[in-house]
């Protein structure tokens, strides 16, 4: 029970934040003048089955506005290129908060 509940929130969190960070990437696009800052972020996530930091980087990716370019097993990390990083603290609280909890109920972690 508790992984369908979990299933049934990252499904409602993705739709919302894929609807929030559609919006704000939209702004940047519409608004050339707004100062955008492209970024190679680190995001180090806890330990985790492979099937589950592939799960996580496909819902990062799949938010307009980042796209994970690496994952590195080794070192529990995902290279993520964001298209506005003056956030960055924000944005790893946003995919721990929103996303990787709960793949970590969905696909169980590992030490």
């Amino acid at each position: 029970m508790r992984r369908v509940a979990a299933a049934v929130v990252l499904a409602v969190s993705f739709v919302w934040q894929l609807a929030l960070s559609g919006l704000a990437t939209l702004r940047i696009i519409l608004a050339p003048c707004a100062p955008a800052q492209p970024v190679l972020m680190h995001y180090e996530f806890a330990p985790m089955t492979e099937a589950g930091a592939a799960l996580l980087a496909s819902l990062v990716t799949l938010t307009p506005g980042s796209t994970v370019v690496d994952i590195d097993m080794e070192t529990r990390s995902l290279l993520v290129h964001l298209l506005d990083g003056r956030d960055q603290a924000g944005t790893a609280e946003g995919i721990r908060r929103h996303f990787e909890r709960h793949v970590r109920v969905l696909c169980g972690g590992q030490s």
